[in-house]
């Protein structure tokens, strides 16, 4: 946290700009990014917003940008963490459950980050959001979803028969705390049979 990596940054025009981006925690990191080509040099900093940008990298994280409004977040357009690619992409939003630790940031400054960087990463919570092939909204993991988890994440994958069955019949492994897996397991078969 609060370190440089690698990365790049994808333009609303789609320009794609390489350098070291700051990577702050998966909480600050949705609401915006530094790219720096130069780490020693602050001179080199550009700061982007999800209104300036399509997508960011920063190490093995990536960000795209959305126009959504998410839990606890202030502002109608925000980074979200996609944390698998593929036929189906599945998304990973981060949030304190008191927002009161974080709602005054509204124009969040380089010095408030040393603030942000004490949010501890573990004790966020997280909203889960995948979006299918074709699709043009993310499509919320949400608690009506959960409660009749097997019934409808069978029906969010029912082309692949196999794998709606493990889930209906509750087969440990395909239960709601491995929505991750189970949307790579389906990416897995999609690429194989498509």
């Amino acid at each position: 946290r609060g370190s440089f990596h690698p990365g790049y940054v994808i333009t609303v025009k789609g320009d794609t700009l390489k350098g070291y981006v700051l990577n702050t925690n998966l909480w600050l990191n949705q609401r915006m990014t530094f790219l720096y080509t130069d780490t020693n040099n602050r001179e080199t900093r550009v700061k982007y917003t999800p209104k300036e940008l399509k997508a960011y990298q920063v190490g093995p994280r990536y960000y795209e940008s959305f126009h959504r409004m998410f839990t606890n977040s202030t502002h109608a357009d925000n980074f979200i963490m996609r944390k698998v690619n593929g036929p189906i992409k599945y998304y990973v939003w981060y949030y304190d459950e008191d927002r009161t630790k974080v709602a005054y940031w509204d124009k969040i400054s380089l010095s408030d980050l040393a603030k942000a960087i004490l949010l501890e990463e573990d004790e966020l919570w997280t909203d889960e959001f995948a979006m299918k092939k074709g699709d043009t909204e993310l499509f919320e993991f949400g608690l009506k979803f959960l409660m009749k988890f097997s019934k409808n994440m069978a029906d969010y994958v029912r082309d692949y028969p196999e794998l709606a069955k493990k889930i209906e019949n509750k087969q440990e492994g395909y239960k709601n705390i491995n929505i991750e897996d189970i949307i790579k397991e389906y990416n897995d078969w999609y690429l194989r049979t498509h």
